[in-house]
């Protein structure tokens, strides 16, 4: 599956965040997580208020925008 650079706002202090994720579902996941098992803040500071795909790791991305990601 190609990848996919994501823009996800919070509603806390964190503000904007980046993650590489498959899909809008993996990205936020990835970024909760990580937040949940720091206690980073307030749990309702970590809650996404807003996704934005920006580029994707693709030969005709669907945003115009491509990401190059060196293979695993």
């Amino acid at each position: 599956m190609n990848k996919k650079l994501y823009r996800i706002t919070l509603r806390g202090q964190m503000g904007n965040v980046f993650v590489v994720a498959a899909d809008p579902q993996e990205a936020y996941r990835i970024v909760r997580n990580d937040l949940d098992k720091r206690d980073y803040g307030f749990p309702k500071d970590r809650v996404m208020k807003a996704i934005e795909l920006l580029a994707e790791d693709a030969l005709y991305p669907e945003c115009d925008i491509r990401l190059y990601v060196e293979d695993e």
